[in-house]
């Protein structure tokens, strides 16, 4: 149970940093260590060695200036406090015999037979070499050297002074790594939560979002770090979901609404023919309404669905070279009729030379969708005008009308799915036309956008900018 619980803590980022940085502090003072302790065993031995090499040259200059005999004397005269005392001096004939010996104070032994035979081997004029202190952990460090007579002289000393200086330093150390394995710790730990704080405010946000409050934002510092930054990106993002999600909400109310007359009438005709027994031309009529209303939804449905596409690009464009002016004259020859039923003048300002890479299908629903506009809310009497403009590398189709106009409010909101102003409450429509319109240009990396007023108050105008080259 309690390594259950502890696991999940372990494998915290926190935890994980924390243990981390103590690690880092740990090794890297480790090191530190190593690399001091080396450096003072070495001086120290070096040391050793400096004080055994001064003592050795004078002792041979004793010897030979004031022979053995007055050497003897010396050493009997050596206080045990003496530097001299703790040395182990020794001379030894060509053949292995001992004739001078003393024996350091505080005693330290070695085997002399092994001593022998060792410097018997040596054929240098200066020689070194260490052996291991008999019942001891320690050794000793031998300096010799061969007098003018063909004696040996050595003097040695043992390393235990030294050992115990290194591994008191030793203990130094790991009394030392204690503090610096909780510095490591603490200090992990204060930084492990002041980088991650940003991300713990982060979690928290995103849980109350988790619960339902899309208006919970995570709260921003004053500085410029990495994390600051991502909490700005988050933020953006969420002003960005909650947009999408209100425009969705919004969306599925005016979708609803629009889908719901349709299917009204189409249930209530189909009811209306099921409850009374009528004549074949009865039940004619009831299957044409049908027919209508479920072709309404169905275009509807198939607009949003070329939204989507355009939107995404994920319907590959059928690009070929495309005159825009044949393009409107084509969709004219539709819209004409309607035109002159309403007693709306069309003026056409056409430029012979406008073509452009375009899917000619496409463009020509934005063309119907722009007249079709301009025809709903041109008042009689009114006059709408449609032009093309040739540039080197692009073709700009206009159309203007003379109606009521669109208010600076709702200009970035026309765009939008299923939006309609209240003054276009009174006329049939979907409230895709201009999404579509934008989605479709877009699409072919152009761009559309609106003016209004245009002129006295009144009038609105939708420019179109297509590539010649897409």
């Amino acid at each position: 149970m309690f390594l259950s619980r502890l696991k999940p803590t372990l494998f915290r980022i926190s935890t994980k940093l924390t243990l981390a940085y103590s690690l880092v502090l740990i090794f890297s003072s480790t090191v530190i260590f190593s690399f001091l302790y080396f450096q003072i065993s070495h001086a120290l031995q070096d040391q050793e060695r400096l004080v055994l090499q001064a003592k050795l040259e004078e002792y041979q200059n004793r010897i030979e200036i004031r022979g053995l005999k007055e050497f003897r004397e010396y050493f009997m005269y050596v206080p045990n406090y003496d530097r001299d005392a703790s040395l182990l001096v020794g001379v030894l004939s060509p053949r292995g015999d001992i004739l001078f010996l003393h024996e350091p104070f505080p005693s330290f032994k070695t085997d002399f037979d092994s001593l022998k035979a060792e410097i018997l081997s040596q054929k240098a004029h200066s020689f070194d070499f260490v052996l291991p202190e008999v019942g001891g952990i320690d050794s000793v460090v031998f300096l010799g050297r061969t007098l003018k007579d063909g004696n040996r002289l050595v003097v040695a000393k043992s390393t235990e002074g030294l050992g115990l200086q290194l591994r008191n330093l030793q203990k130094i150390f790991w009394w030392l790594l204690l503090p610096v394995a909780l510095i490591g710790f603490l200090g992990g730990l204060f930084l492990s939560n002041k980088t991650l704080s940003p991300v713990r405010e982060l979690i928290t946000s995103m849980k109350k979002i988790e619960s339902g409050s899309l208006s919970t934002r995570v709260p921003v510092g004053g500085s410029d770090g990495e994390l600051e930054e991502l909490k700005v990106l988050c933020n953006k993002m969420l002003d960005k979901i909650e947009g999408l999600v209100s425009g969705l909400k919004e969306a599925f109310d005016h979708l609803a609404h629009d889908i719901r007359t349709p299917v009204t009438r189409l249930r209530g005709r189909a009811e209306l023919a099921l409850q009374n027994e009528g004549d074949v031309e009865t039940y004619r009529e009831a299957l044409q309404s049908c027919y209508e209303n479920s072709d309404k939804i169905l275009n509807f449905l198939q607009l949003l669905t070329d939204i989507t596409e355009a939107e995404n690009r994920s319907k590959k464009l059928k690009l070929e070279k495309k005159y825009i002016s044949e393009l409107v004259r084509e969709i004219m020859s539709l819209y004409e009729m309607a035109f002159e039923e309403k007693d709306i003048r069309v003026i056409q300002k056409l430029d012979s030379h406008d073509w452009a890479l375009v899917d000619a299908r496409l463009i020509s629903r934005v063309i119907a969708n722009l007249l079709d506009n301009a025809h709903k809310y041109t008042p009689s009497g009114g006059e709408v005008t449609i032009e093309t403009i040739n540039q080197t590398e692009n073709v700009i189709l206009r159309v203007t009308d003379t109606g009521p106009g669109i208010s600076a409010d709702e200009q970035a909101m026309i765009w939008q799915k299923l939006y309609r102003s209240d003054k276009s409450r009174s006329e049939y429509g979907m409230g895709l036309g201009l999404t579509f319109v934008k989605a479709v240009v877009e699409a072919h990396d152009g761009k559309v956008s609106v003016r209004s007023p245009v002129k006295d108050g009144r009038g609105t105008e939708f420019e179109v900018l297509l590539q010649k080259m897409s």
